[in-house]
């Protein structure tokens, strides 16, 4: 099989991207299963459906472990064709998960290493810190945080998983129907060579935040739909800015909306910018549009490259419970969270690495099934509480007009003197 590449291309994707150039994926080729081949069902004991972060992630745990199981994937690639890097920030604890799977040392050459934030309020620095100088962080072999965009990460446990077997990696395959009983779970399966069915003890769904899932099962959700509309740019600068995370609450040079600043993989910058709650996704996205905005912050002589341009907005969800049945949710398919504090994607990956022993405990008699309820107990709790840091996060970004508004500028003054406030 081909190495994965990835490297620069032009792409034109409507709303989510507009201008510049964007990233070229590797693309997997189907496989005929044996279910098409031998013309019958057969039952596994863990199917993974979804091909992101979090499912590759469990699936590479399970193959590390010896554990069989089959992942499907509507794609045929890693990331989401045409669009932007996704997560870029890992944290050490994820980290130590990869140098677990056997990944981390291509991530560490690939990414970028940083400890340094910076958080800015008008033109006033209001906070700063170095996590290698705080003791938690010091006692890891791994370091705070490394950024790459997603993709990457994806790639090297697509290879991984394929060195160590195991994992049934199926591209091109849409789950089109489920249904479970006490004993099993019966998933139906579209394929470019038709379609087939497929048994399974255990179902992951890491399938993201559209998975037909929560409908198939009958899950129950809190959600709550935000307002606030971004526009991510990545760039290449001739001159490299400080490898230090900037964050602005209030940028002069975004009409005293907030602003991200980080650095990736390939000399490429994510900035992300806080727009207007009724901006015009199309406009807000223009090339020119977005030079603009990026001559405002780096001033008018500042020469960059676009590698990719988008807007996005989100919203926070929850599932009131992690396992319905034969089936287990983690990921995004889990909770929703707005971008700020990089607690998405991170959060998948804790999710998998929670689980994947537990399958292998059970699986291999070493543990009764009921360690898998210990699954949702623990996950959902973090799930609970990641969503409700996050929507903190984005009140505190776009504050109601009167009271919170007058808390967070009181916020924003004490801590330039105050530690307690930051």
């Amino acid at each position: 099989m081909n190495t994965p590449h990835f490297k620069e291309v032009q792409f034109t994707n409507g709303y989510e991207f507009t201008e510049g150039t964007g990233y070229t994926l590797p693309e997997y080729p189907f496989v005929r299963p044996p279910e098409l081949v031998h013309n019958k069902t057969l039952r596994h004991a863990v199917v993974i459906v979804g091909g992101g972060i979090t499912g590759l992630t469990l699936a590479c745990a399970l193959a590390n472990l010896g554990i069989k199981a089959v992942l499907l994937d509507e794609d045929n690639t890693v990331g989401v064709k045409g669009a932007s890097s996704r997560g870029i920030c890992y944290t050490q604890k994820s980290l130590e998960i990869f140098h677990k799977l056997g990944i981390f040392d291509r991530i560490a050459n690939k990414g970028i290493q940083w400890s340094v934030g910076r958080t800015f309020a008008g033109d006033d620095e209001v906070y700063n810190f170095d996590l290698k100088q705080q003791s938690n962080f010091s006692l890891s072999e791994q370091p705070a945080f490394i950024n790459i965009q997603q993709f990457y990460i994806e790639g090297y446990l697509v290879e991984r998983i394929q060195a160590l077997g195991h994992v049934d990696l199926r591209w091109q395959s849409r789950v089109k129907a489920f249904k479970q009983n006490k004993d099993f779970a019966t998933l139906s399966v579209e394929t470019p060579e038709g379609a087939y069915d497929i048994q399974a003890d255990h179902v992951i769904d890491a399938s993201g935040s559209h998975t037909p899932f929560h409908a198939w099962t009958g899950v129950t959700m809190e959600s709550k739909k935000g307002d606030d509309r971004w526009c991510i740019a990545d760039v290449r600068f001739d001159t490299r800015p400080p490898t230090e995370r900037h964050t602005w609450i209030e940028a002069p040079f975004n009409e005293n909306r907030a602003v991200w600043q980080h650095l990736m993989a390939d000399d490429v910058w994510r900035i992300d910018y806080q727009m207007e709650p009724n901006a015009d996704a199309a406009y807000i996205s223009r090339e020119d549009v977005v030079r603009e905005r990026l001559e405002r912050q780096f001033g008018k002589n500042v020469k960059v490259d676009i590698v990719w341009v988008g807007p996005y907005a989100y919203k926070s969800q929850c599932l009131n419970t992690l396992r319905m049945g034969r089936v287990f949710f983690m990921g995004d398919t889990a909770k929703i969270v707005n971008p700020f504090g990089a607690r998405g994607g991170n959060t998948g990956v804790a999710d998998a690495d929670n689980l994947a022993w537990k399958l292998a405990a059970v699986l291999r008699g070493h543990a009764d099934e009921t360690l898998l309820e210990s699954y949702n107990d623990e996950r959902l709790e973090a799930a609970q509480e990641n969503v409700k840091v996050t929507r903190r996060t984005a009140r505190f970004l776009r504050p109601a007009d009167g009271i919170e508004r007058a808390f967070r500028n009181a916020t924003i003054s004490l801590a330039k003197q105050y530690p307690f406030a930051r």
